[in-house]
C-alpha cells in the first residue's frame, strides 16, 4: 500500500484571502469567546478540581471540552507563541491542577473522581475514555511546541492505568469505549513518542469492537455505538454520527500503520456508503436528533437536520486520513464541499456564536404551531439562531481547534509529486520545495500556483468535482496536462507558475429522486458553495417560491457576503389564494426577484425563514 504524506499546518503560511480572514476570525475572537463561555459556565472549574467546594455538578464530557481547547491553543502556538503567552499561563495552571489531582494509580478523571468515585470503569456510557482521548492530543500538541512535558507525563501515566484496567489486569466492566476518540489519540501518541505499548492498546479497542456481547449505550441498539460488526467487515455507516467517524478515523490510522488491505476495503465502503447516501449537498452528516444518528440511505430531511459540527469536522478528519492510503480525488472533493458549507455553517460570522446543528430549512411558522400539545411532547426543532455556549458544548471548542490548524488540507506529497488538494491561498513548505498558491476560488474558480525551487518530478492538482473543464496557462499559454484519478499532472521544472481557470458558474443542481425531501426541487450552487433563499430577503414562507434551472445562466452576482457573492435571478412565488383549497386553473405564479445567499452566511440578520432547496418550476 503506498503512502502519501499530509504537508502539516506547521509547514503552511497562509496569505491574504478568504481562508486567512476565517482562520484570524477563530484566532483573536472565537478562541477567546469560548474561554470566556467556559469559565463562566465552570468546564474550566472542572479540572481545577475544585467544582464540589463551588456547590456546581461537573458534566461527564467536561474534560473534552477543555481539552480540545488547549489543542487549539497549542496549533496555534506553533504559528505565533507570542501572541498565546497569557493563554500558555493559563494552561500550565490547569496542568498543574490535573497533576495534583491526579490517583496514585494515575486516574484522571474530573466528573467521576468528585462525583462517583467508585465508578472508575463502570459504566461504558460514562465518556471516560473520550475523555481521556481528547487529553492525550491536548497533551501531545501542547508538549511538541512548548517542549513542557508535564502535561505529557500525567497522560502517559493515565495510559498505564488504562492499560491494567483494560488489558493486562482487565478490571474494567467493559471493553471498548462507548464515545470513540481515544483509538486515534493514542494512534497519535505512539506516533509521536514511538512508544509500541501504544499502538497496542490502540488496536486492542479498534479490534475488539463489536466482537463482544458488552455494555450497551443504546438500549440494547448494537448499531448506536457501532457495536454491529467488527472493523474487518464494516460496510454501512450506522449510530451515532461522530462517534461513527472517530471510529472511522481510528481504523484509517491503524490501516496506515499496518498496509492491512482487508482494512481499507472496509473503510472504503464506510465513506462510498455517507457519500453516496447519507450525505447533505453542504457536507453535513448525521440526519436525525436522537441519538445524533446516520439512518438509511436517502434519509436527508431538510427542517430536522441534525447535520452537526462535530460531525463536520470527524467527516474531515476521516478524508484526511483516506487520503494517505487510498489514492483519490473524492477525498479532496469532500474535505471542498464540508469547509464550504457545512463547517463554515457552524459559526456566525463575528465569530462568537455557534450552532451544533445545521439544519437545510427553516420555517418559523413551524415554531410554536402545536399550542394544544405539552412541551415534552412537541416536535423538536433546530433552533434558529446560534448560541454562545451549550449544555454540551463539544462543538465550540471542536471548531477551535480545526481552524488552529486549517493548514492540513491543502497540500499533500507521495514523494515525488506534490498535490495541491484544496484552493487556499498560501506558501507551502514541502519537501520538493516551495510552492505559492494565489487564489480567489470561491468567487472567479481560479488559482495561480507557482514555485522558484521545485525539486519534485511533478505536480498534481485536483479537478473540484463542480468543474466542467480545466485551461491551464503559463504565461498566457497553454500547458498540457494528464489527467488520472481525479487529478491534473503538469511536468515541471526548478521555476513554473501556473494559472488554472476552473470554469465556476452558477448553477441549479437535483437530488436523486430516492431522496423525499428534494423531490421536485432544485438547489443553487456556485463552484464549491451551496447557497439558500433567506426570508429576510425573499419574504416569509419560502415554500411558495418557484425557481426555473435555466435562470442560473442570467444569475446576477453581487460581493456582498462575508467577501463572496450573493446571487439574484429570477424566479416565482404563488399567489396567495383566500380559499383553503381551490382548482388547479386558479392557481397563480406571479414573477419575483430571488436573492440567494451563501447557505453558511444564514441566520446572521435575525429570526428568518431559510430554504436550501427550492421548487422546482
Amino acid at each position: 500500500m503506498k503512502k502519501y504524506e499530509n504537508i502539516s499546518f506547521c509547514d503552511v503560511d497562509l496569505k491574504d484571502g478568504f481562508w486567512l480572514k476565517r482562520y484570524l476570525l477563530n484566532k483573536n475572537v472565537s478562541l477567546e469567546s469560548v474561554k470566556n463561555r467556559f469559565e463562566e459556565t465552570a468546564r474550566f472549574d472542572a479540572l481545577r478540581f475544585n467544582y464540589l467546594k463551588n456547590g456546581r455538578k461537573p458534566h461527564f464530557f467536561y474534560d473534552s471540552d477543555v481539552a480540545k481547547w488547549i489543542e487549539a491553543v497549542a496549533y496555534i502556538m506553533e504559528k505565533d507563541r507570542d501572541s498565546m503567552r497569557e493563554n500558555e499561563k493559563f494552561i500550565d495552571s490547569l496542568i498543574d491542577c490535573m497533576a495534583n489531582a491526579q490517583r496514585d494509580d494515575g486516574y484522571l478523571n474530573s466528573t467521576v473522581q468528585q462525583i462517583c468515585p467508585d465508578k472508575i470503569f463502570k459504566d461504558r456510557g460514562n465518556h471516560e475514555l473520550y475523555c481521556a482521548g481528547h487529553l492525550i492530543e491536548a497533551a501531545v500538541a501542547y508538549d511538541k511546541v512548548t517542549g513542557k512535558h508535564k502535561f505529557l507525563d500525567v497522560m502517559e501515566k493515565y495510559c498505564d492505568c488504562i492499560y491494567r484496567a483494560f488489558i493486562s489486569e482487565k478490571t474494567a466492566d467493559f471493553i471498548t469505549p462507548g464515545h470513540e476518540e481515544i483509538e486515534l489519540a493514542l494512534l497519535k501518541l505512539y506516533r509521536y513518542t514511538g512508544k509500541k505499548k501504544y499502538f497496542e492498546m490502540a488496536r486492542f479497542f479498534l479490534e475488539n469492537r463489536g466482537k463482544h456481547d458488552e455494555q450497551y449505550v443504546y438500549d440494547g441498539n448494537r448499531y448506536g455505538t457501532q457495536d454491529d460488526t467488527d472493523i474487518y467487515h464494516l460496510k454501512e455507516a450506522v449510530g451515532h454520527s461522530v462517534r461513527a467517524l472517530y471510529l472511522y478515523s481510528g481504523v484509517a490510522d491503524l490501516c496506515a500503520e499496518t498496509g492491512d488491505p482487508k482494512l481499507l476495503s472496509a473503510l472504503t465502503s464506510v465513506f462510498d456508503d455517507i457519500v453516496n447516501g447519507k450525505m447533505y449537498i453542504t457536507g453535513g452528516v448525521g440526519s436525525t436528533f436522537r441519538t445524533e444518528s446516520f439512518t438509511v440511505p436517502y434519509d436527508l430531511p431538510n427542517n430536522t437536520a441534525y447535520s452537526e459540527s462535530c460531525c463536520a469536522i470527524a467527516f474531515i478528519l476521516f478524508a484526511l486520513r483516506m487520503r494517505k492510503i487510498d489514492f483519490n480525488a473524492k477525498y479532496g472533493h469532500l474535505i471542498e464541499r464540508v469547509m464550504y458549507n457545512s463547517l463554515l455553517s457552524s459559526t456566525d460570522l463575528s465569530g462568537k456564536a455557534f450552532f451544533y446543528e445545521n439544519p437545510l430549512e427553516i420555517a418559523l411558522e413551524e415554531y410554536g404551531r402545536e399550542i394544544a400539545v405539552p412541551e415534552s411532547r412537541k416536535e423538536r426543532l433546530p433552533i434558529t439562531q446560534r448560541l454562545e455556549v451549550f449544555g454540551c458544548s463539544c462543538c465550540p471548542p471542536n471548531i477551535n481547534r480545526f481552524f488552529a490548524e486549517l493548514g492540513d488540507v491543502i497540500a499533500f506529497s507521495d514523494g515525488d509529486t506534490l498535490f495541491i488538494d484544496q484552493y487556499v491561498s498560501s506558501a507551502v513548505n514541502s519537501p520538493l520545495g516551495r510552492a505559492e498558491i494565489v487564489e480567489n476560488y470561491a468567487l472567479d474558480g481560479k488559482a495561480q500556483i507557482s514555485s522558484q525551487n521545485y525539486v519534485g518530478k511533478k505536480l498534481a492538482v485536483r479537478l473540484p468535482e463542480w468543474s466542467e473543464k480545466l485551461v491551464a496557462t503559463s504565461d498566457g499559454k497553454p500547458v498540457k496536462f494528464e489527467v488520472k484519478e481525479g487529478y491534473a499532472y503538469f511536468e515541471t521544472g526548478k521555476s513554473f507558475s501556473l494559472q488554472l481557470d476552473f470554469g465556476i458558474k452558477a448553477s441549479f443542481v437535483a437530488a436523486n429522486p430516492k431522496v423525499r425531501a428534494d423531490a421536485g426541487r432544485i438547489a443553487l450552487t456556485y463552484g464549491p458553495v451551496v447557497y439558500c433563499l433567506e426570508g429576510v430577503d425573499n419574504g416569509a414562507r419560502l415554500n411558495r417560491i418557484s425557481v426555473s434551472a435555466d435562470s442560473a445562466a442570467n444569475a446576477e452576482l453581487v460581493k456582498d457576503f462575508h467577501g463572496l457573492y450573493s446571487i439574484t435571478t429570477d424566479g416565482f412565488i404563488d399567489k396567495d389564494n383566500s380559499a383553503l383549497y381551490f382548482p388547479v386553473s386558479e392557481s397563480v405564479k406571479e414573477p419575483k426577484r430571488l436573492k440567494f445567499i451563501p447557505y453558511f452566511a444564514f441566520a446572521n440578520r435575525g429570526e428568518s425563514d431559510m430554504l436550501v432547496w427550492v421548487r422546482k418550476a
